[in-house]
């Protein structure tokens, strides 16, 4: 697996787990959430630093 790849399923492991946590809520601690919503903003960051640098193409 070439580093672009295993870098694209590490990004969707993080999605896919804080996006677990945020839709039950109920079920997990405060901390857990917090870091679910870091975990979200830090893929934002990505998406926007790769989607920039398309679009600047």
């Amino acid at each position: 697996m070439g580093q672009k790849a295993a870098r694209r399923e590490k990004l969707a492991a993080i999605r896919e787990r804080a996006l677990d946590v945020i839709s039950t809520p109920e079920t997990q601690t405060l901390m857990t959430r917090e870091r679910a919503l870091d975990s979200l903003g830090y893929l934002w960051e990505v998406e926007k630093e790769r989607l920039g640098s398309l679009l600047a193409c």
